[in-house]
């Protein structure tokens, strides 16, 4: 595991989406650094992290938390958020606070669930990263930014922070989409105790707002902050208005 320890204060643990690295964490790390101990996970097989055999949620999880302190507060992204919802399952006890940005517990649509991925296009997706790599990254960044404003802009910065690192082996990728198929936490939701801020883009094509809503509505000490005109990647796209919401929810225990 390699997870990058910056800042100095009370521990945040930053955990990534599919296919990117902790680089991605760049604003926070300017904005909070000096608040927080920051520690930027690369999840496993993305980054300078190396892949994990038996790779599956359960063990990408246990293997994130043995590199970490004790008690912290958490915030995960997309694939993060899966793996923060399962974290904060599984060790209850380490979590503080809990923030879930583009946030599901269920990323593929169900017969009892719309409010994810047609399997179809997930399957399509899965095969184009086979066939070029290059191309399906990018066209997975304009979907993740598809009507934010400053599109282009962002997914310039998507590709410099992308070629920090090496990218991730094909494999590796695969094993992260596997992930994001196979998993289904909506029955276990009610037994999350921490208090969480769910933060969505309005427009967000891949985790829609609706799930963040239904999470809000399961979720017993949750709040929701949905950002207008914002898709996947808040953070980047708004983030004026994602740090004052973050810091609000952070400061206020």
């Amino acid at each position: 595991m390699h997870i990058k320890k910056i800042g100095q204060g009370k521990d945040l643990v930053l955990i990534h989406g599919w296919g990117m690295h902790s680089g991605i964490w760049e604003p926070i790390i300017d904005r909070f650094s000096n608040q927080y101990t920051l520690h930027l996970v690369d999840i496993p097989g993305m980054g300078k992290s190396h892949v994990i055999n038996p790779y599956d949620l359960d063990h990408v999880t246990e293997e994130i938390s043995k590199a970490l302190p004790p008690s912290f507060d958490i915030l995960g992204w997309s694939l993060g958020s899966l793996i923060a919802i399962k974290m904060s399952l599984m060790y209850p006890k380490k979590i503080h606070r809990m923030v879930l940005v583009g946030g599901t517990p269920c990323f593929i649509n169900q017969t009892d669930w719309s409010y994810g991925v047609d399997i179809r296009d997930f399957n399509n997706f899965a095969n184009n990263l086979f066939k070029n790599y290059k191309s399906t990254m990018i066209n997975f960044y304009i979907l993740q930014l598809m009507h934010s404003k400053n599109s282009k802009l962002i997914i310039k910065k998507l590709k410099e922070i992308e070629a920090v690192e090496n990218p991730p082996e094909i494999k590796s990728l695969q094993l992260g989409l596997d992930i994001l198929l196979n998993n289904d936490l909506r029955n276990d939701i009610n037994k999350i105790k921490h208090q969480t801020l769910l933060i969505t883009g309005d427009m967000d094509r891949l985790t829609p707002k609706s799930a963040s809503i239904w999470l809000e509505s399961h979720l017993k000490e949750s709040q929701l902050k949905i950002i207008k005109g914002a898709s996947h990647i808040p953070f980047l796209s708004h983030s004026d208005e994602f740090f004052n919401c973050l810091d609000q929810f952070l400061l206020a225990a």
